[in-house]
């Protein structure tokens, strides 16, 4: 039988999944590596012994798992979080990655703001100005603070392009990353800017050549078959960003459907078909041709759940182990205990500054309402609550600018719980629709390798493939008690804003 394989590099993890031509999950593989912060407010990650590393083992135990011999898989897709990885000619990374949670280049991205204006780059990129999700910025801190290493990258890339580089000796970028650089046109009309390059200083040769997700870019070379054991000559498209990935894995492909992605970001995204583009979302191309999503980006989604499990879930991860379950099924198990409203904690998720809505790379995470009489389940509960609250509040700025979002389609690693996704549709109001594929992620790459390589021919077939499992209705009752929680969580932030930008301007060791 033919199989696909997708990739997804993370921000936490990779993961490798096989799957057959009817969708089918053959195999999967899974593993983690750390975000290193060098210094406050800074967010590396290794991109030859993180990423390179965690997909040799992934694939390879995939391949062992599911027995199938690597010359029947006919295409592979790799989708990827954001980040700004600086290679030499060898296509070594020189220095680690630079992440989109990173804050060094705020300074960069008010340059821009200076230099060019808001307003034209809004004209030429579709998107606004902001340091850590768009690549110009943190170019240009590496070209003032780190010259030598500008000087001896051959490309700027990003993490889906390096990885295809290194299993096929190409460099690209396709065009759902090249909307996140603040470099590239991409309306009707596509193609790097020359007057913006120009202007920042930053030569065109130094960035990768652009592809659509679903072309064909190389085949996998000898080199990266040794290492991961595909075949040689495996067809290997452009690959996208986690979000497209997940947009196609979910069968968002027409005008106004939305969905949401609970991975380590939270991503809420509705597609469009006319490149109608709004400052206050990021806009991207979008795998299909003619497609273009509206994206809210929030950087404390599975995050912060990860953030608690770590630092404040130790009596869970210890518990976990004796009972054989994993760390956050036992968190979810006290979380369930607790009504909604998490007996008056209210969690802001911007551990890591925050993007949609607030635009604000100063905000910090607050635990808000807690006492000596809570207990770990209301905190577990308050995060998963003020994760929620996040989605609703860009849900709101959506309908706002003209979306009509009566439903949400739902995945990502978040969702597994029960809790969390029941939570979602409280707090939002929205319907829920889960899909049965929850790695939507990998299940997307996997189809966008398949329309590459020619095994599917339409949308159609995509559509087909994926099966909406469950369907979560609003509890109204909650959905009353939240709405109160929601405006007061509204109106903290607000009243922080000053002190968190006050905050940022001390020395914090």
């Amino acid at each position: 039988m033919p199989y696909l394989l997708g990739i997804d590099v993370g921000t936490s993890s990779t993961k490798s999944e096989l799957f057959d031509l009817e969708g089918n999950s053959i195999a999967v593989a899974q593993e983690e590596y750390p975000i290193i912060s060098p210094n406050v407010g800074y967010a590396e990650e290794d991109p030859e012994n993180g990423w390179w590393k965690a997909l040799q083992n992934t694939v390879k135990i995939v391949l062992k798992t599911s027995k199938v011999n690597p010359k029947e898989i006919l295409g592979v897709c790799v989708s990827g979080t954001n980040a700004c990885v600086a290679v030499d000619r060898e296509g070594k990374a020189i220095i680690n990655a630079i992440m989109q949670l990173d804050n060094r280049s705020i300074k960069y991205a008010d340059k821009i703001r200076e230099t060019v204006g808001e307003e034209k780059v809004f004209q030429i990129t579709g998107n606004r100005i902001a340091s850590g999700t768009f690549l110009a910025p943190t170019i240009l801190w590496i070209k003032e603070n780190m010259p030598k290493v500008f000087e001896k990258t051959y490309k700027f890339m990003v993490p889906t392009g390096f990885i295809t580089m290194k299993l096929t000796g190409k460099y690209t970028i396709d065009l759902s990353r090249c909307s996140t650089t603040l470099l590239y046109r991409i309306g009707r009309e596509k193609g790097w800017s020359q007057e913006l390059c120009k202007i920042l200083d930053i030569p065109l040769e130094k960035l990768p050549e652009a592809y659509i997700s679903k072309e064909v870019v190389g085949e996998v070379c000898d080199e990266a078959s040794k290492l991961t054991g595909l075949a040689r000559g495996t067809q290997v498209v452009a690959g996208c960003m986690d979000t497209v990935g997940a947009a196609v894995g979910s069968a968002i492909v027409e005008e106004g459907e939305a969905f949401y992605t609970l991975g380590t970001l939270g991503r809420f995204c509705c597609c469009m078909s006319e490149p109608k583009f709004d400052k206050r979302f990021i806009n991207i191309c979008h795998a299909i041709e003619d497609r273009w999503l509206a994206m809210a980006l929030m950087q404390g989604g599975g995050l912060s759940m990860r953030w608690f499990r770590d630092e404040l879930a130790t009596v869970a991860i210890e518990r976990a182990k004796i009972l054989g379950k994993s760390a956050y099924q036992i968190i979810d198990e006290e979380a369930e205990k607790v009504p909604a409203g998490s007996r008056g904690i209210i969690f802001l998720p911007y551990l890591s500054g925050e993007k949609s809505p607030i635009w604000d790379p100063y905000a910090r995470g607050v635990l808000f309402g807690f006492t000596a009489m809570h207990k770990m389940g209301e905190v577990a509960r308050a995060v998963m609550e003020g994760v929620a609250y996040s989605l609703r509040h860009n849900i709101e700025v959506f309908e706002e600018a003209g979306f009509s979002i009566p439903k949400v389609r739902v995945g990502g690693g978040g969702v597994k719980s029960r809790l969390w996704r029941k939570i979602i549709a409280d707090v939002t109001g929205k319907t829920v629709e889960v899909t049965k594929m929850l790695a939507t992620e990998t299940f997307g790459d996997a189809l966008i390798a398949g329309l590459g390589t020619g095994v599917y021919r339409s949308l159609g077939e995509i559509k087909k493939m994926v099966k909406v499992d469950e369907e979560i209705l609003p509890d109204a009752v909650n959905h009353k008690r939240y709405t109160g929680m929601f405006e007061l969580y509204k109106r903290i932030y607000d009243h922080l804003r000053e002190d968190f930008a006050e905050l940022s301007k001390m020395e914090v060791s």
